[in-house]
């Protein structure tokens, strides 16, 4: 039996936060490090440190790659009631809870700035990896097979439902395709998580196991 955790190695590798941070958050990534809010107006993206409470981060308005600018840092930390309906903004915040080389960053390469300096080329790039992943997320286990179709869900969902479409659900998955010990549930509108424990191999609830908080953890058998 493990309980979800964080690494006392990668702990001891966390570089020091500065004495003048209005606030600290865990940084994206495996969670383990401290870092600096960023400030309202400070750029921001998929691989950066959070922004402060109250504020999330969103392409600028009017931006006609707002993928590009998430994953080259260049969104902009805005209050929360400033912007409206960006799901790919809450979906990626979603899965960077949780980057490893299982998740879906790793996969499509987000965890680093895209290399290419030309933006056309850094699109197509991208593109590439989405194509990519499609083939990998089918070879590496039920919980990325899952996530494959989830994927194409949301983007469905939210184009038929509109405003109705607040919730939605995206497989947590280790690096090995299987499904990690918590699963939970992500809203657009602010609600609590609900979250459930689950089995690795099948991603089916444990019976009799009761819901968790957005910060409990779940005790499972270590399956591989």
């Amino acid at each position: 039996i493990y309980v979800l955790r964080h690494d006392p190695e990668k702990l001891g590798e966390c570089p020091p936060v500065a004495n003048n941070c209005r606030e600290v958050l865990r940084e994206p990534g495996c969670g383990c490090c401290l870092a600096c809010a960023l400030e309202k107006g400070t750029s921001c993206g998929i691989y950066t440190a959070h922004c402060a409470t109250g504020l999330q981060c969103t392409p600028k308005p009017g931006d006609p790659r707002p993928l590009h600018s998430l994953t080259r840092g260049q969104a902009v930390c805005t209050e929360v009631e400033e912007e409206e309906g960006h799901l790919h903004n809450v979906v990626f915040s979603a899965l960077s809870e949780e980057l490893d080389h299982g998740s879906i960053h790793y996969l499509l390469g987000l965890n680093k700035p895209l290399d290419t300096a030309d933006a056309a080329e850094a699109q197509e790039s991208l593109k590439a990896r989405v194509n990519a992943i499609q083939k990998k997320l089918t070879k590496q286990g039920p919980c990325h097979m899952e996530l494959h179709v989830a994927l194409d869900q949301i983007t469905t969902s939210q184009q038929t439902m509109g405003e109705k479409f607040t919730t939605f659900y995206l497989p947590n998955c280790d690096k090995h395709g299987f499904y990690k010990a918590k699963q939970c549930e992500t809203s657009l509108v602010g609600h609590t998580a609900h979250c459930w424990c689950v089995s690795a191999w099948n991603g089916k609830r444990i019976p009799g196991s009761s819901d968790v908080t957005g910060d409990g953890q779940c005790h499972q058998e270590v399956t591989h």
